[in-house]
């Protein structure tokens, strides 16, 4: 009995420590991009409505706290990142957010830029989800499950990391009423110039 759980033991570390050298190897190559820029599809399914809805865009990462997501006519979507302030167009509705003093935009923020940074081993722990991470054929697979269910948030999210350049190339959303989203990118190109201009946030009128 105890040699079976030695060995038990030894298994459950190594697995440990095979994930978090990925997390770690994901990490590192992540913090060599100082710019991102290149093509995404999202794609929104209503688990009640039984329906699907995809739409593509244009990403624009810059340092650690600017994100940009635009997307293509007719839809007017527009998601911005800059410092604390979070910008959102959703077809009519436009919504300005200062995440340093509202919780739930800033967890929302926080989840965005350490999944495209490359941290979810960070994001892990600043909610305190369960993290597992495995080398597939198509890429790193890592997996962040919630621990305590909330009214809001997400139950699970499942990211995608380039075997080569470790760079985000899919990122599903679970939410616990069954809603998801999937994003997926494609034709990512690294520290080039990204105009400075797609991170201005409209002033609120």
């Amino acid at each position: 009995m105890r040699t079976f759980l030695l060995t038990l033991c030894l298994f459950v570390s190594t697995i440990l420590s095979a994930q978090n050298n990925v997390l770690a190897e994901i990490e590192k190559a992540n913090a060599a991009y100082q710019t991102i820029e290149g093509s995404f599809a999202r794609t929104q399914i209503n688990a009640a409505k039984g329906t699907s809805v995809k739409t593509e865009g244009t990403l624009y990462i810059a340092g650690e706290n600017q994100m940009a997501q635009y997307y293509q006519a007719p839809c007017p979507d527009v998601l911005i990142i800059n410092g604390d302030d979070f910008y959102m167009v959703r077809g009519k509705k436009t919504n300005k957010f200062n995440t340093a003093k509202n919780k739930m935009m800033r967890g929302l923020r926080n989840t965005l830029l350490y999944c495209v940074h490359g941290k979810p081993a960070v994001l892990a722990a600043e909610n305190g989800a369960e993290i597992t991470a495995e080398k597939k054929a198509k890429g790193y697979e890592v997996t962040l499950v919630s621990t305590k269910k909330t009214p809001r948030g997400y139950a699970k999210i499942v990211l995608m990391y380039d075997l080569k350049s470790k760079l985000l190339t899919s990122m599903q959303m679970d939410e616990y009423n069954g809603n998801s989203t999937l994003y997926e990118m494609n034709g990512m190109k690294t520290n080039g110039n990204v105009d400075a201009k797609v991170f201005d946030v409209p002033e609120k009128k």
